[in-house]
């Protein structure tokens, strides 16, 4: 999935709800992101999500 495809699926979604991510373990909110540039040409780059550790 691409951002653009990610945003296009979100804003079809209410404002205020909760975006959770799903793991083996259950679901943690998703608490940010990070942007990880690739160092090999040709290849995308990368948003990561990352879930709080709290949780």
């Amino acid at each position: 999935m691409t951002v653009s495809q990610l945003i296009e699926k979100l804003q079809q979604m209410p404002g205020d709800a909760v975006v959770l991510l799903e793991a083996e373990a259950g679901f943690a909110r998703v608490a940010g992101l990070n942007l990880e540039k690739s160092a090999t040409a040709g290849l995308p780059d990368e948003v990561v999500l990352f879930t709080d550790a709290e949780e």
